[in-house]
């Protein structure tokens, strides 16, 4: 009996110790992670959680009548991350696209109309669908190499030249929700440096300094860093501060940290923001305290892999957050779609918060 009981407890033991390694290694074969518990079918994610009860409790968060647009401007010198392209072109060289009848020897009707060259849902205010981020897997007994989305989805199995077959932007739905900010900014007096990792006591820091409830099911969290500040007015610069302050955003930035992430996850939020450009803190060039340089990196994004491809909690990057922390409250209304690109691994977009 004795040894028995000995034997249990050695396993249990062993047990316990492997999952904290697991968890330690971050390992996604050591936890099942799909279905989802909206099951093996679904492609929405997240916005499951946004129910009509919890879009009605949002309303009532609209009591001024004010409102902040949260998408930064779109144009030729934003910062690209490398690889990325965006172009906006007038068809015809700037004359009209169009000329068509009306009546009256005098008149016309004439329109204007743009091109757009880019990876449309991955260049500035940039939200990622759930074909976005995945965990590649090979060599591993017992699984099929390939990159894996949320659900289990595999992208050898459902992509293609022209789109997604599954987990494209056009399933996410929409976000009427409750929003919440955590304001670095405000909470630290000023931007955030470079590499700087948002902890758990900076975020329950920032929500008693606004007053509000911690994230709830459903809720919407946006981070602010003031890390865009660097291109904000890139249009006023000269080309070469541009191009400049473009590199020093794309080398890193502060960012949310592993713990603060697994909280959210917790709490079964719809989609994590921020004003950075990855979600997570990188200092690349190891400008500051908390270097992160590439060849050094163990795991690249820990957020995307642990709220979008493991739970399809949304994420939403390069937001402008500034109007809204210097006028808003803690807690507001938060509204937006993303375009159905069929197919698509993320969409551009301008949402809004109303109090």
């Amino acid at each position: 009996m004795q040894r028995r009981k000995l034997i249990r407890l050695l396993a249990g033991t062993w047990l316990a110790l492997h999952l904290v390694h697991a968890s330690a290694d971050n390992n996604p074969v050591d936890e099942q992670w799909w279905p989802s518990e909206f099951g093996p079918d679904d492609e929405a994610g997240a916005t499951n959680y946004i129910t009509p009860a919890k879009r009605v409790e949002a309303a009532q968060l609209v009591r001024r009548g004010e409102v902040a647009t949260l998408g930064m401007p779109y144009h030729a010198r934003i910062p690209l991350f490398p690889g990325r392209i965006f172009s906006l072109s007038i068809p015809g060289g700037g004359t009209a696209t169009h000329d068509l009848p009306w009546s009256g020897e005098a008149y016309r009707q004439t329109f204007m109309d743009e091109l757009v060259t880019a990876q449309i849902g991955q260049v500035g205010t940039q939200f990622d669908s759930l074909g976005h981020p995945m965990i590649r897997i090979t060599g591993k007994r017992g699984w099929i190499d390939g990159d894996y989305l949320y659900n289990g989805r595999r992208l050898q199995d459902i992509g293609g030249p022209y789109g997604l077959r599954n987990n494209g932007t056009e399933k996410v739905g929409s976000f009427f929700t409750r929003g919440i900010i955590i304001d670095l900014v405000r909470l630290k007096g000023g931007n955030l440096p470079i590499g700087y990792p948002i902890t758990m006591a900076d975020y329950e820091a920032a929500l008693k300094q606004a007053g509000i409830d911690d994230a709830r099911q459903g809720d919407v969290v946006l981070f602010r860093t003031g890390w865009n500040d660097l291109w904000r007015d890139n249009l006023d610069k000269s080309a070469a501060q541009a191009a400049a302050d473009n590199a020093r955003f794309n080398a890193g930035g502060p960012g949310i940290s592993p713990e603060v992430c697994d909280h959210l996850a917790s709490r079964k939020v719809a989609m994590v923001g921020a004003d950075n450009w990855g979600i997570e803190p990188y200092d690349f060039n190891g400008e500051g305290e908390w270097p992160t340089p590439i060849a050094e990196l163990e795991e690249w994004a820990y957020c995307h892999m642990n709220l979008s491809a493991r739970r399809g909690i949304y994420l939403f990057e390069n937001l402008d957050l500034k109007d809204l922390g210097e006028r808003g409250p803690g807690e507001f209304l938060f509204s937006w779609a993303p375009l159905k690109l069929v197919g698509a691994t993320g969409s551009p977009g301008n949402p809004i918060a109303a109090w």
